[in-house]
C-alpha cells in the first residue's frame, strides 16, 4: 500500500489458452443508506460466481460500479445540495 492507503492496481488481461471470464452485475442504487438488499439484489451472486471461477483456475474478473446519473441519485444529490458523484463517493 502507498502512503495514501490505496492498493496498487495491476491490469487484468486475457491470457491466451486460458479460460477468460468477465463478470458484471446490475448497478447498485446509491440514493439511500446501503443495506443488505443492495448486496443480495445486485452483487452477491456475481461475487460468488467470480470466486467459484477463480477457484476453478479461470482468469476471471468481476467489475461493477454505481449509477451516478439515475434520476433517484440526482434527486438525492439535489436534496443534500451536492453532486451525484459526491453521493456515490459517500
Amino acid at each position: 500500500m502507498g502512503s495514501t492507503g490505496e492498493v496498487p492496481t495491476v491490469p487484468k488481461l486475457p491470457i491466451p489458452g486460458k479460460r477468460n471470464i468477465l463478470i458484471t452485475s446490475a448497478l447498485p442504487y446509491v440514493n439511500n443508506v446501503p443495506h443488505l438488499g443492495n448486496i443480495i439484489g445486485s452483487v452477491l451472486s456475481a461475487d460468488v460466481f467470480a470466486r467459484y471461477c477463480r477457484l476453478q483456475g479461470y482468469n476471471a474478473i468481476y467489475i461493477c460500479g454505481t449509477d451516478e446519473y439515475r434520476t433517484a441519485t440526482e434527486t438525492k444529490a439535489m436534496e443534500e445540495k451536492c453532486s451525484p458523484k459526491e453521493i456515490c463517493d459517500k
